[in-house]
């Protein structure tokens, strides 16, 4: 439940992190709906422990790894120049697509890692 709801929020463009042992976020405005906020806060421990594992990104991109922010910088280009997406919008979509392509890979490594 806790990896499809990290993925869920990751994907709505939620950004999480870990401060002082607490679970903290940053969202767009309007997209966490009372249903998602609901079955986070169910899994909000496992959350944690999630996001603790290396589930997602830092929350600062200056903190990412080297091919990470390349990545993020290409995606942005494209939409930039390929798809006439205002620069700003670009960077903020190209970084919610590489956050959400970590979160999938780290998940999809754990689901791995504990089957039978």
């Amino acid at each position: 439940m806790a990896p499809d709801v990290l993925l869920a929020l990751v994907e709505a463009g939620v950004v999480l992190w870990v401060e002082a042992g607490r679970l903290r976020f940053r969202a767009p405005e309007g997209v966490l709906g009372e249903e998602l906020r609901t079955r986070a806060a169910a899994c909000r421990g496992a959350l944690l422990v999630l996001v603790k594992a290396g589930a997602v990104l830092p929350a600062d991109p200056a903190q990412w790894p080297e091919e990470a922010t390349a990545n993020r910088e290409e995606r942005a280009a494209i939409m930039e120049f390929d798809g006439r997406l205002p620069r700003d919008v670009a960077e903020r979509e190209a970084e919610r697509c590489v956050r959400l392509e970590h979160a999938r890979a780290f998940v999809a490594r754990a689901a791995l890692r504990s089957a039978p």
